[in-house]
């Protein structure tokens, strides 16, 4: 839970990006696209968010999700593999991502 408390004050205090340009994202993003990327993400991001550390993206809203993808991809935020990962992701790419997560259950 620190992990994600940090990251939504990270959203609030240093992102550039607006609550505009996340919604355009999410705006060209399809759910079924989404899911077929997302096999990928769940390699890492187990749905019970169990992983050592790397925090479940079930049910993370989808304004959060496009805030963060466009963090690492921009180099923002430090981690290495998600800015690999983001950077090789186009927004339409982030925005059916962020649909197809935000749509599924959250970990209990």
């Amino acid at each position: 839970m620190k992990i994600f408390s940090f990251l939504i004050f990270f959203l609030i205090s240093f992102c550039k990006f607006s609550f505009a340009d996340e919604q355009q994202i999410i705006s060209m993003g399809d759910i079924e696209f989404g899911e077929y990327l997302g096999a990928e993400c769940a390699a890492c991001h187990h749905q019970a968010g169990i992983s050592k550390g790397i925090p479940a993206i079930n049910g993370m809203d989808a304004e959060v999700f496009v805030a963060l993808m466009l963090a690492y991809r921009s180099k923002e935020m430090e981690n290495p593999v998600m800015q690999m990962i983001a950077g090789r992701l186009d927004d339409e790419q982030i925005g059916s991502l962020a649909l197809y997560f935000s749509k599924l259950d959250p970990p209990k």
